[in-house]
């Protein structure tokens, strides 16, 4: 796979959503029917999971005849703003700011009925709340940020139940996905909370012998899903690499499952473990960033070679919601679909090898975004101290060279290279010099 071709579909694709200002449908927003809410019936628990189903399931002519309105859904801008260790690729800061509720967290922009609980428009829940955050953090938002705090507090405040975080305040549903994502965000504003560690302890403990993890604790909560799964081992490994002891085991398993279960014999994700039949776009995205974070790189671009020769439409440039039995489903889904491939194609493609030899002799800089940034990142964890040292100093005064001279957007760059070398700087102990670079400093260098 050709990665220019993938940055091309890439960009059409996400050139579409910001035209459509990231609105779009959603396979779970049938309550917001014009026609529905006419009827009354969304008054009764059974009508509401009904219809909500049949606008899931049905045809497009359904959702057109029933009047749902296009959203915006704070999960595709956090997406798209590099949630879920993703890569950013619009600023959506303020927006999402601004879609804070009052009470701290984020929600989907339509009401839901599940079978487990009942869940308003746009009422805070465990995994907006936690992309967002996700994604307000990739954006440069502090932990000290009030912003931040308020979610964190929500989070604590509202869902905690003794052991776990429930997904809506208004239930005890325990769905092990999303007492993970919550433990995780709360533990990037409050490191070293208790909460934490014993949400992550109950998510280990609900391990299965086999290395899987159902969806929930509920009788109809017991199956199993590709990208489900995906997202508890990328959290897991994400709590592993901020420092949390004891999870190899969990993952080393949990992997195992997952590359047994959740594809089928050609190397495809599977919707269901276990089970081939239905594909589902989402699942599809999710595989192809989990391969990426656990080493399978070259798995990953081949299911994204796949997903562009069987679910990218080139006449209108969109992917399809996924594969049924009667062929492609070609429902356009603007957070379900649209978002999660251009954040799995963004991944695959900050992994797959560089253009251009990585020269540790020129100051680092960083396109946004940079197809290249997890190549250079590599390059530059495998330099010597001494060699970062250097090209540390040497960022310093091209940065202090580009400033004084106003070439802005060459100073950008500069500039998000500096910011990976401190990162860095700090996750292998290295200690930087510290003091502000001068014209004085730049030229005698």
């Amino acid at each position: 796979m050709d990665k220019t071709y993938l940055i091309n579909i890439r960009d059409r694709v996400l050139r579409q959503m910001a035209d459509s200002d990231f609105a779009g449908a959603d396979p779970f927003d049938g309550l917001e029917s014009q026609v529905f809410s006419a009827t009354g019936l969304n008054r009764f628990r059974l009508a509401r999971l009904l219809w909500v189903q049949a606008i899931k399931r049905g045809p497009d002519v359904l959702r057109t005849a029933a009047r749902i309105p296009k959203m915006v859904n704070p999960k595709t801008l956090a997406l798209l703003n590099g949630a879920a260790d993703g890569v950013p690729l619009c600023d959506g800061k303020a927006r999402l700011m601004a879609l804070q509720n009052a009470d701290g967290g984020w929600g989907y922009p339509f009401a839901w009925q599940a079978r487990a609980f009942y869940a308003a428009q746009n009422q805070s829940n465990a995994i907006v709340t936690s992309f967002v955050m996700d994604g307000l953090f990739a954006a440069g938002v502090t932990d000290d940020d009030p912003v931040m705090g308020r979610a964190a507090g929500f989070i604590e405040d509202q869902l905690w139940r003794g052991g776990y975080f429930a997904y809506v305040a208004n239930t005890d549903a325990e769905i092990h996905n999303a007492s993970l994502w919550a433990a995780f965000a709360v533990s990037r504003v409050r490191p070293g909370n208790d909460k934490t560690d014993r949400a992550v302890s109950r998510v280990l403990d609900a391990q299965r012998g086999d290395g899987s993890w159902a969806y929930g604790t509920l009788h109809h909560h017991q199956f199993v899903d590709g990208f489900h799964t995906g997202y508890v081992l990328d959290l897991l490994d994400r709590l592993r690499r901020g420092g949390m002891a004891g999870l190899d085991s969990a993952i080393e398993r949990g992997w195992a499952f997952y590359r047994d279960a959740c594809f089928d014999t050609d190397g495809v994700p599977r919707n269901f473990a276990g089970r081939d039949g239905d594909i589902d776009a989402h699942s599809v995205a999710q595989a192809m960033a989990s391969l990426c974070r656990f080493g399978d790189c070259a798995g990953a671009t081949r299911i994204a070679d796949w997903a562009v020769k069987h679910l990218y439409e080139e006449r209108r440039g969109l992917f399809y919601a996924g594969i049924g039995r009667f062929g492609p489903d070609r429902r356009v889904y603007m957070r379900w679909t649209q978002s999660w491939m251009v954040w799995a194609l963004s991944i695959v493609i900050d992994h797959m090898a560089m253009t251009d030899p990585f020269d540790p002799q020129m100051p680092l800089s960083f396109e946004h975004p940079d197809p290249d940034r997890a190549a250079k990142e590599a390059a530059v964890c495998a330099l010597s101290k001494d060699e970062f040292r250097k090209l540390f100093a040497l960022t310093r005064v091209a940065a202090s060279q580009k400033r004084a001279s106003g070439e802005m957007e060459a100073l950008y760059g500069l500039t998000r290279g500096l910011k990976t070398l401190q990162r860095i700087a700090g996750e292998r102990g290295i200690v930087l010099q510290a003091r502000p670079i001068t014209r004085a400093s730049a030229k005698a260098t």
